[in-house]
């Protein structure tokens, strides 16, 4: 239906028309003039239309020019209502979505399009809401994509990491271990005085060559064994070790070392305690470290005490107590949570990752260990194994 025209009409009656629509209304000229608008349109967005007037549609939408200016192409060519979505931003500068249909029409002889605007409506307000809702939901997920992508290259780079230090390892364990069991055969061989009868006092000192190395040995098993937390695990069967076998295996291996250090060291045999569900070897292992700890660090003339506590149906703890110099507390705290050198109060030598290493393997086969110490008030460092580890069977 045409337009009407006020020229070609009683005016009155056509402005009664115009006034009748609830909704603002535009009459624009092809080429973007403004030929009418009802007051609705006036009240709604401050601009009086009168006859004759020299504004155009993107004079009055000054902020979306670009849009209306394709848009009103797009109405030139329907006879159908074709609504379309723009911001317009009010005087506090808050944006509002609004909804105008136009089409093509007839003024007189000239065409023209009709505007009809709906102002806050929900409905394109929701739509609004939910396309920036989705928007943001694409660009989160293409953001976690990313981040994916990435953790799966960090994770082969990881691998890789760990495969070239399994490799490094085994290398080390060979270029440690050779030498290591080869001292220790020589002296074995020594030791059997294939060639005659030795001087006691060089039969003595094969004998601490050979003590050494044993104790070097299982320092080094140790090192190796916490390179590879999956290797202890897999290590750390249901296998029965006697603390009495552990203790005096330690002892032997100390011992020579302690006295000639002038070191005391004491440790109980004949123990009546129930064997303890795990390997043997890493049983031993911490002892000896635990021990060889305190060997190392206590000044000569010092005494070392293995004290064993157990009562049915507790657990049982393995003390190693020295009257060396102790430890600071700050200093324990950070040994027992990384392979720091051991910060003794002394100047000590020493393997340097002791507390550290011997923590983690009783970490590994369900132990733990403790340590209350003060600076010139000695050490004592308890293995405790819970009762659950105990078989009560092999009493």
């Amino acid at each position: 239906m045409a337009a009407p025209h006020p020229e070609d009409s009683d005016e009155d009656a056509a402005l009664a028309i115009w006034g009748s629509i609830p909704e603002p209304i535009l009459l624009i000229a092809a080429d973007g003039f403004v030929l009418r608008g009802n007051d609705r349109f006036a009240s709604a967005f401050g601009h009086v239309i009168r006859p004759k007037s020299e504004k155009k549609l993107t004079d009055i939408f000054s902020n979306s020019t670009e849009f209306f200016q394709q848009a009103l192409r797009d109405w030139l060519g329907t006879r159908e209502p074709l609504p379309k979505i723009f911001q317009q931003s009010g005087q506090n500068g808050v944006s509002t979505s609004l909804r105008v249909e136009g089409w093509r029409t007839q003024y007189g002889d000239r065409a023209a399009v009709i505007l009809r605007f709906f102002q806050g409506n929900p409905s394109i307000d929701r739509f609004i809401e939910l396309t920036t809702l989705v928007d943001t939901l694409n660009n989160e997920c293409a953001r976690r994509a990313r981040i994916e992508d990435e953790l799966r290259s960090l994770l082969g780079q990881l691998n890789a990491v760990n495969n070239m230090r399994d490799l490094i390892m085994a290398q080390l364990s060979h270029d440690l271990r050779t030498p290591l069991n080869a001292v220790l055969g020589m002296s074995e061989f020594i030791l059997s005085e294939p060639f005659g009868k030795m001087n006691p006092r060089y039969n003595d000192y094969v004998n601490d060559i050979k003590l050494s190395g044993e104790i070097l040995l299982e320092q080094v098993n140790s090192a190796l064994s916490m390179t590879e937390d999956t290797d202890i695990l897999d290590r750390t069967k249901d296998l029965l070790a006697d603390l009495s076998d552990c203790l005096d295996s330690c002892h032997r291996v100390a011992s020579p070392i302690a006295q000639r250090r002038g070191i005391d060291l004491l440790v109980p045999t004949n123990i009546r305690a129930p064997r303890i569900r795990a390997e043997k070897t890493l049983v031993k292992q911490i002892l000896m470290n635990l021990i060889g700890n305190a060997t190392k660090h206590i000044e000569e003339g010092g005494h070392i005490k293995v004290d064993v506590d157990w009562q049915m149906g507790s657990d049982l703890n393995v003390s190693v107590i020295d009257d060396g110099p102790g430890i600071d507390p700050e200093k324990l705290e950070a040994l027992l949570r990384s392979n720091s050198r051991d910060a003794y109060a002394t100047n000590k030598t020493g393997f340097g990752m002791g507390l550290y290493l011997t923590s983690r393997s009783a970490e590994a086969i369900g132990a733990r260990i403790s340590i209350d110490s003060a600076p010139g008030k000695g050490t004592i460092a308890t293995m405790t194994i819970p009762a659950a580890m105990l078989d009560m069977s092999t009493l």
